[in-house]
């Protein structure tokens, strides 16, 4: 019984031709695409019936349109307010505000974080202090702040970094003790130094946990600044809102709630989709 080898065909030249890979399967994101589609869809609908159901119970009497305006005076407001400029002035300054105390207790919280995260002596002398300061709320610092900086700015500066201050630094905190020490003695084997175990183990780490307390931050800082300025101010979407109080202005005072809210919303929504570009490698952002 006689075997013949199998013999490679031959192109026109005599050589063996190159097998051509089959290309990769290309990932499927028509799911995710629906998904996101059908979130909006949900979300729209949602807040679409919430105005129709609002409108029409004030033009049906009701609710009283003097303390609650409808949708359509109250858009009317906005609409009024940022023709004269108002509305993007106080905006501004609410904007301002948050941004700068949102930076600085970043650059506090998340850097006594990460150190008491790596060190439990340093984290047994500071934890207590901030266990202490944490169940005080905003609020009662506000006496202590116009003592200390007046009304102005720098009273919404510290009233922010005092609300952001406390998730920032236990989120930081919580994501370097979560991590596997089999990550960071593998790093120090293959001879690491400090500063490349901190960039290219612990941040990279801690994003999936860290993220969503930097989201969290955000939006209790918001609420800050615009409690500071209820107060403590002279500009801002909070003051707005006071001044309108006072002269019955009462669908000025519902359209910087409305603002409140809708530059709420898109902060959040912006963090979040950082979040996702961030974490796009972590388990529970691949579906």
């Amino acid at each position: 019984m006689t075997t013949q080898a199998v013999r490679p065909v031959l192109d026109a030249a005599g050589a063996v031709p190159e097998q051509k890979q089959a290309p990769a399967p290309r990932a499927n994101s028509t799911g995710g695409r629906w998904r996101s589609r059908r979130t909006v869809a949900l979300n729209v609908i949602g807040i679409g019936t919430m105005l129709l159901l609002w409108q029409g119970l004030t033009a049906a009497g009701a609710i009283n349109s003097f303390l609650l305006p409808s949708p359509v005076a109250v858009l009317d407001s906005l609409w009024e307010m940022s023709k004269d400029g108002s509305l993007w002035v106080n905006l501004a300054a609410s904007l301002k505000r948050v941004c700068v105390g949102y930076l600085m207790a970043c650059a506090v919280g998340l850097t006594l974080g990460f150190i008491c995260g790596w060190s439990q002596v340093v984290a047994e002398l500071v934890r207590p202090i901030i266990e202490a300061l944490r169940p005080i709320p905003p609020l009662a610092w506000v006496p202590i702040a116009i003592l200390w900086f007046g009304l102005g700015d720098m009273s919404a500066y510290f009233l922010v970094f005092l609300g952001c201050l406390f998730p920032l630094f236990f989120g930081a905190y919580t994501a370097v003790r979560s991590i596997d020490r089999n990550q960071i003695n593998a790093a120090l084997c293959l001879g690491a130094s400090r500063w490349l175990l901190f960039s290219s183990v612990l941040v990279p780490a801690s994003l999936p946990i860290m993220m969503p307390n930097l989201r969290l931050a955000l939006g209790i800082g918001w609420m800050c600044v615009v409690t500071a300025e209820l107060i403590a101010a002279q500009t801002g979407l909070g003051y707005l809102i006071q001044q309108s109080r006072m002269l019955f202005q009462i669908q000025n005072v519902v359209a910087g709630m409305v603002a409140i809210g809708v530059v709420g919303f898109l902060m959040s929504a912006a963090v979040e989709r950082i979040e996702r570009r961030v974490n796009a490698w972590a388990p529970s952002e691949r579906n």
